[in-house]
């Protein structure tokens, strides 16, 4: 895992996956700086997060709304939950200092968390729909090149062959093999 990227956080539209290595990437400062208790950047980090993740909230909310996401709302309302839950730890870190850096580090928690599920779950969406799309397109005749299912692209390997049978053991060669007994 690179510092500002997870294999599993893959979205599959370019624009969401550049912002949420930022996101990342952030996350993984403020975290830092909230174990330290480094109020000052806890304070920056934050003061970011909520400006950045207020665009990014809204590119995805577009999004989802031109794409006819079903789960759309239960989303937004994810997103909202996060920005509420960023100003309180904003107002405690302003109010506390360095003692109030542990709701950054559970804000920094619930976002990497939502970027693992939610979006995760948006994204799998985007990529069945866009190979559903493909699918549709092609010519009679011809392949597609259909795009990995994000989340899925490791789970879906072959199942592993049965062991093979255990031989019956034989008898030296001279001596006869042990009969059954039936009594």
């Amino acid at each position: 895992m690179s510092p500002d990227w997870e294999d599993g956080l893959f979205f599959g539209v370019e624009e969401i996956d550049v912002q949420h290595r930022v996101i990342l990437r952030r996350l993984r400062q403020l975290t830092a700086a909230a174990a330290e208790g480094r109020a000052a950047e806890v304070r920056a980090g934050l003061r970011f997060l909520e400006r950045y993740l207020g665009d990014h909230f809204g590119l995805e909310e577009r999004w989802m709304a031109e794409q006819g996401y079903p789960g759309g709302r239960e989303h937004e309302r994810a997103h909202a939950a996060l920005r509420d839950a960023i100003s309180l730890a904003r107002r405690t870190i302003d109010e506390q200092g360095g003692a109030g850096a542990a709701p950054a580090a559970r804000i920094a928690s619930a976002l990497l968390e939502h970027l693992r599920t939610e979006d995760q779950r948006l994204g799998q969406f985007w990529t069945a729909r866009e190979n559903l799309r493909r699918l549709a397109e092609r010519e009679p005749g011809t392949g597609v090149q259909l795009a990995p299912i994000p989340g899925f692209a490791r789970a879906v390997a072959p199942a592993p062959a049965d062991p093979p049978e255990r031989p019956t053991p034989s008898a030296p060669p001279g001596v006869d093999a042990p009969r059954e007994r039936r009594d």
